[in-house]
């Protein structure tokens, strides 16, 4: 194809965005559709080349693949190994493996099903400290052109007509399949090639003339006025919680449509400004300052001790990325973009290819059989780090447990059966089964017992609905499975209800958390369009009612305030603390979390003017008035919400040390 300036320049514009907008500077927090832009240019460019050699009869698999490695292989071995060799000095194991695990499946073109596999648990690590998280993007391209130049080739020769409606018709479908897991299917939407094709595929139709030429030059102007413009619209007005890619991602898609379109047609006004020299030189690096900004921005991140940076230190790292970048396009690409004869010969690329990712995945292998090498940690940093594994091994196997299948225990697991007692059982979210080591601790050896039911994200209120859960329905079925117990036996006179009680009454995470808003609706409704304006009614009048039905049965209520949410993983912020000295982020005080808990205690408090209720809190035990989030040197919490074990066998039995006595309490009995 005949080089457009104004193609590297529109490059510049989808890089831009994304740097700015992961480094968190103001007025970019669409900044993500970058993205986009280079799958429509991505699309256009390589269905060019392809559609011209296929018409000259020069069309050549291998050769296809080689100029791939060329572009892609050179400076994404090199970014791939400074993470790994940054990764062994600066992240705690787990992190390393991850990073490791990561690095494996990017060799392989597979990295968007490895995080969308790895991210999209509820337990799964935060995606904003991936340093490899961005090469999902590589993945999807490199996937859909294994499919492309056979694709192309299989057709070619074929009637015009029909191959043109058939991949218009490919197109549509996978918009269709986009906009329609959008909402159900947010993680699968966003990471799989197939609800991503059709942005690839707007490029490819354009390359192959699906678009008419047009001589109105008035009109040609105003479409690459329109282009311009809903590309700057798209990152100026989306945010994070913009369901995307679906509907939204066309106009930023359409956008760049538009200005590659409008490009063919004459030398516009915009097309004038993207060939000036500043973005054609943005637009010829941009791929290795995609490559570089995002592993940079991580180790900002995790040595300042902060998701987001003070623009200083954002500045700081847009600079860096932009200095390595250079360095990489003129060091790295340029010398193997050279054909011979002072170039690489295409054997010497697929040698250097194929043994470029041998190394780095035996490496990556290595690190993951070693896990992460934490024998490099000193003791004081392994301490730290081992709270991040510091959970009940109960955990996956009690979480969602229904009674039909026998809950799990919580006086001990080796108790014999004969001396087994149903006095309590905790109800609950995850936040519940964090409490389950501290309970087991406190019943131990006062012939006390009981069970734990417990559901991730899924706080104890009957007909309520997480809407922004895949499998919203499944927690209805299950508090209402655990309710028909109740109704239907008389163990556990007492219930314990514990939730991450804030999160459900406000709807919006803790400031600087990731995760999409926690949205209730009653589950009479098929999906909530209100967004979490009506999550504190829905808590209110459902929690309620919820207490009311289990008093109804004759037991006792016991209510645990929400545990205080840290907002960072205290694990590895001690561990990197300790590891590398990065900023040790400030703990929350007993102030912000009356703050953030004020909705929600305000509901449990007329919950337990009822005499048959009580309330248990660890806030006054943890935040005094900065809350405590170590004791000895170990952590409290196993991520930034949840107690470890030691946490709950340190606070639950001062929680309930009133409530649990070695001989039933009156105010335990039914009542």
């Amino acid at each position: 194809m005949e080089y457009r300036k104004d193609v590297d320049g529109l490059r510049a514009i989808a890089v831009l965005p994304v740097v700015l907008y992961h480094a968190g500077i103001p007025g970019f927090s669409g900044g993500f559709v970058g993205v986009d832009i280079f799958f429509v240019i991505s699309g256009f460019l390589i269905t060019g080349i392809l559609h011209k050699e296929l018409a000259e009869g020069r069309f050549s698999l291998a050769r296809f693949y080689e100029r791939r490695a060329r572009r892609i292989l050179p400076a994404l071995f090199v970014v791939v190994a400074t993470c790994l060799a940054a990764g062994l000095l600066l992240l705690l194991p787990d992190m390393l493996v991850g990073l490791a695990r990561s690095a494996l499946a990017t060799m392989m073109f597979a990295s968007n099903i490895w995080f969308w596999f790895s991210t999209s648990g509820y337990f799964a690590p935060s995606a904003d400290l991936e340093p490899l998280l961005h090469t999902w993007s590589l993945a999807v391209e490199e996937q859909f052109y294994v499919v492309l130049p056979l694709l192309l080739w299989w057709l070619y020769g074929k009637p015009r007509r029909a191959v043109l409606s058939a991949l218009v018709g490919l197109c549509i479908l996978s918009f269709l399949l986009s906009v329609w897991a959008t909402g159900p299917y947010p993680q699968e939407s966003f990471y799989f090639a197939p609800t991503r094709a059709w942005e690839l595929g707007l490029g490819m139709l354009l390359a192959l003339g699906v678009f008419p030429a047009c001589r109105n030059a008035r009109l040609v102007e105003a479409i690459a006025l329109s282009g311009i413009a809903a590309i700057f619209i798209a990152v100026v007005l989306y945010g994070p919680a913009t369901p995307f890619p679906g509907v939204a991602a066309a106009l930023p898609c359409f956008g760049a449509l538009a200005l590659l379109w409008s490009g063919e047609q004459r030398q516009t006004a915009v097309a004038r400004i993207l060939s000036s020299p500043v973005p054609v030189t943005i637009g010829l690096v941009s791929y290795s300052l995609y490559l570089w900004h995002w592993p940079i921005i991580v180790y900002f991140r995790l040595t300042l001790g902060t998701l987001d940076l003070p623009y200083t230190q954002a500045s700081l790292a847009i600079g860096l990325s932009f200095a390595c970048a250079f360095a990489s396009w003129r060091l790295v690409e340029r010398p193997f973009r050279r054909r011979p004869p002072v170039g690489f010969s295409p054997q010497r690329i697929f040698a250097s290819a194929l043994g470029g990712a041998a190394v780095l995945s035996v490496v990556s292998v290595l690190v993951d059989l070693r896990e992460g090498f934490p024998e490099r940690l000193p003791n004081d940093v392994r301490l730290a780090y081992a709270g991040s594994r510091d959970v009940d091994a109960r955990r996956s196997r009690c979480d969602g447990k229904l009674p039909k299948n026998g809950l799990c225990r919580i006086e001990g697991e080796a108790s014999p059966l004969s001396d087994r007692r149903n006095d309590v059982l905790l109800w609950g979210d995850s936040h519940a089964g964090a409490l389950m080591s501290g309970l087991d601790f406190l019943m131990d050896g006062r012939k006390r017992g009981g069970a734990v039911a417990f559901k991730g994200a899924c706080p104890p209120i009957l007909g309520v609905q997480r809407v922004d859960q895949k499998h919203s329905r499944d927690c209805v079925a299950f508090n209402e499975a655990i309710m028909t117990m109740l109704e239907q036996s008389s163990d556990f006179p007492v219930v314990v209800l514990s939730a991450r009680w804030p999160l459900a009454a406000n709807g919006k995470r803790y400031p600087g958390e990731t995760g999409r808003p926690a949205v209730l609706d009653r589950v009479d409704f098929e999906e909530a369009s209100h967004g979490t304006a009506e999550n504190y009614e829905i808590f209110k009048s459902e929690f309620l009612r919820t207490v009311r039905e289990i008093r109804d049965t004759g037991r006792h209520v016991v209510i645990v305030d929400g545990i205080p949410e840290i907002g960072w993983s205290v694990p590895h912020a001690l561990g990197l603390h300790r590891l590398i000295d990065a900023d040790l982020p400030p703990p929350p005080t007993r102030q912000a979390v009356d703050a953030r808990s004020a909705k929600a205690n305000s509901v449990l408090a007329i919950a337990d003017e009822d005499p048959g209720v009580q309330r248990v809190s660890a806030v006054p035990l943890l935040c005094n008035p900065v809350c405590a989030v170590e004791k000895n040197g170990i952590p409290l919490y196993s991520d930034d919400d949840h107690l470890s074990v030691y946490g709950a066998m340190t606070i639950v039995p001062r929680m309930f040390k009133d409530l649990m006595p070695s001989e039933t309490n009156r105010r335990f009995r039914p009542g």
